[in-house]
């Protein structure tokens, strides 16, 4: 059992003492998912145009389903391994059509050296462009651990009490500037780019909107969101 599956069970293990709690666990190793091709189906055509699609989209709808996300990886040549690389490929759709809005996540990276912060952030920040608004992170240097020490065990601790109290009382997150500024990236660029990008955004009402309704953003950062997307129009217009 490697050092972050231990983290895992840490983790597993302190959101079951605060409720009843159920896991489904999907390991990536097992589904051999075969690497992007780039053909950009999922963009233009949409994800189920991708010729991968009978073994993305099970994952993605599980992600769906679930009220929370425990998203692991240990640091293979200073980031995040090759598994979890391929299935953002696969995924990549998703930063044009955030649907994850609220949803919630632990990330977990375990080193024997460096490199724990930088896989985290980098799954985080790619959780975060899906339309998730809390994502906590646990990067951790074993420096030869075998066994998660008590110090560990009070991270796993720490983060598992956390997402239980975000999920439990339904709490929810404005989003930081940065991902305002996304969505509305994503938001003027569909409306040049029939196919999958329009049709979401349309058909989900996300194109009239500031941010997901089901998320609020407050008066400050609804102000930015609209300046900023109506000059991305503005600009669009003048190059079309």
């Amino acid at each position: 059992t490697s050092f972050t599956a231990k983290l895992t069970e840490e983790v597993k293990q302190e959101l079951s003492k605060l409720g009843a709690v159920q896991f489904e666990e999907i390991r990536l190793i097992d589904i051999k998912l075969p690497y992007c091709v780039g053909c950009y189906n999922c963009i233009y055509d949409g994800e189920n145009k991708c010729p991968h699609y009978g073994q993305v989209q099970p994952i993605i709808q599980k992600i769906k389903d679930a009220d929370c996300l425990i998203l692991t990886s240990p640091v293979y040549s200073l980031q995040v391994s090759g598994l979890i690389k391929v299935f953002f490929d696969l995924a990549a759709y998703n930063y044009h059509r955030p649907a994850f809005f609220g949803k919630k996540a632990i990330v977990i990276s375990s080193t024997a050296g460096g490199g724990a912060k930088t896989a985290c952030k980098f799954m985080r920040d790619t959780l975060m462009h899906w339309g998730f608004d809390a994502v906590y992170t646990m990067p951790v240097a074993r420096m030869g651990a075998i066994n998660a020490s008590d110090k560990h065990k009070a991270l796993c601790k720490t983060a598992a009490q956390k997402l239980y109290r975000d999920v439990s009382k339904k709490k929810m997150y404005s989003p930081n500037l940065k991902y305002v500024f996304y969505y509305q990236l994503w938001r003027a660029m569909a409306r040049r780019s029939p196919g999958a990008d329009m049709t979401y955004w349309q058909t989900t009402g996300l194109a009239n909107c500031d941010y997901s309704p089901t998320v609020k953003i407050g008066a400050g950062k609804r102000l930015f969101a609209k300046g900023f997307y109506g000059m991305l129009r503005s600009t669009m217009k003048k190059n079309q």
